[in-house]
């Protein structure tokens, strides 16, 4: 992965999260519209963006140990850190806590108490099976339509066969259980690796010149606007609903060429708005972690007070990312430790330099 960041796609990441806690509200009781718009494309996105520094020459273990790094030791520091909280301040049993945790082990929305935890284990068994499709596949193929067209073949399949494991039952020593989906969402990989590897094919096609243009932000976003207002079908990957292969996946290539067309006009107009969003992006993996029960919270309080759904929906909105963005500034973001449980190096020199010290003078005490 290049460690050069790029302004405008850290602005996507911040655009994209912010559409994530918004669909997590109660927004489609207000506008099902709106919640559909944001619904056929936010997920694919993230996949998306998720696979634009995709490196398939590093080696598989270094690259599986870097995608544990970044993704699943996030995911699993953050259930500790849930039922470690709800044992020590809400009298949660210790067998309780190691039940439910074990039960999140499966890693789908499901069976997980902050459901939108589901995207990380999703999103570290995508990556992996892309790294081998690009290596005994993808890239003996030198033919970029050809691999494209692969790549849609597999993403056919993934939206055939979506919801055939959700639910599906299994037979265990003569109990029969009813499961929703496959450990680690492995059922629905062939559409979350079509998306992710698309952002890895994207990369390697100059889209800057397009992106620059205004009237592309504009041609993208009303071609989105048109087929969601046109067009019934859902997207929901987390629920394994994708009602149809040629309008979901065009809705969702949209949405992606639109969040892009757009961050690249907010790189070019202020720096101002562009910091912003690109430092939003930046925390993204921590709104993800956090913004569910403190949203569902305060949406809850402010609507008994008020008995206002859109206000209610907005202050929460608005209030549970401010938040989570304090979580990050205050705990993460100078804090090289807090960063390295989920997998990130500080961007601070201050804090590197102490973290690098610290390291070298533990090294040399081992030694001695």
């Amino acid at each position: 992965m290049s460690s050069e960041r790029i302004v405008y796609i850290d602005i996507a990441k911040g655009l994209g999260i912010l559409l994530v806690v918004l669909a997590h509200s109660d927004l489609a009781l207000i506008s099902p519209y709106l919640h559909q718009f944001i619904y056929s494309f936010h997920v694919p996105l993230f996949f998306f963006l998720s696979g634009y520094f995709f490196n398939v020459k590093t080696p598989i273990g270094i690259f599986a140990q870097k995608r544990f790094n970044a993704i699943l030791k996030p995911y699993l520091f953050t259930l500790l850190l849930i039922y470690l909280a709800s044992i020590s301040f809400t009298g949660m049993s210790l067998g309780t806590a190691l039940g439910r945790f074990v039960k999140s082990m499966y890693a789908t929305g499901e069976y997980i108490e902050w459901i939108p935890l589901w995207f990380l284990p999703s999103l570290f068994i995508t990556s992996l099976f892309s790294y081998f499709v690009y290596r005994l596949l993808l890239n003996r193929i030198n033919n970029r339509t050809i691999r494209w067209l692969i790549l849609l073949g597999l993403q056919a399949v993934g939206v055939y066969f979506v919801d055939v494991f959700y639910p599906f039952s299994i037979s265990i020593f003569g109990k029969d259980y009813e499961l929703f989906g496959l450990p680690y969402s492995l059922d629905i990989v062939l559409i979350s690796g079509f998306f992710y590897m698309l952002g890895s094919e994207i990369r390697q096609v100059s889209l800057d010149e397009m992106l620059n243009k205004k009237w592309f932000l504009l041609l993208i976003g009303a071609g989105l606007a048109g087929l969601n207002a046109i067009f019934s079908q859902r997207t929901d990957i987390s629920a394994r609903v994708f009602d149809s292969f040629l309008i979901n996946t065009t809705e969702a290539f949209f949405g992606i060429l639109f969040t892009l067309a757009l961050s690249k006009q907010i790189e070019l107009m202020t720096s101002r708005l562009a910091s912003m969003f690109a430092y939003i992006g930046q925390a993204s993996l921590f709104i993800l972690i956090f913004h569910g029960p403190i949203q569902e919270y305060w949406g809850a309080k402010i609507y008994a007070v008020t008995e206002l759904r859109a206000l209610s929906i907005l202050l929460a909105f608005v209030i549970s990312t401010l938040i989570c963005l304090g979580i990050y500034r205050v705990f993460f973001e100078r804090n090289p430790i807090a960063l390295n449980w989920y997998g990130r190096i500080s961007s601070h020199p201050q804090a590197d330099d102490h973290a690098t010290k610290s390291a070298q003078t533990r090294e040399q005490k081992s030694s001695e």
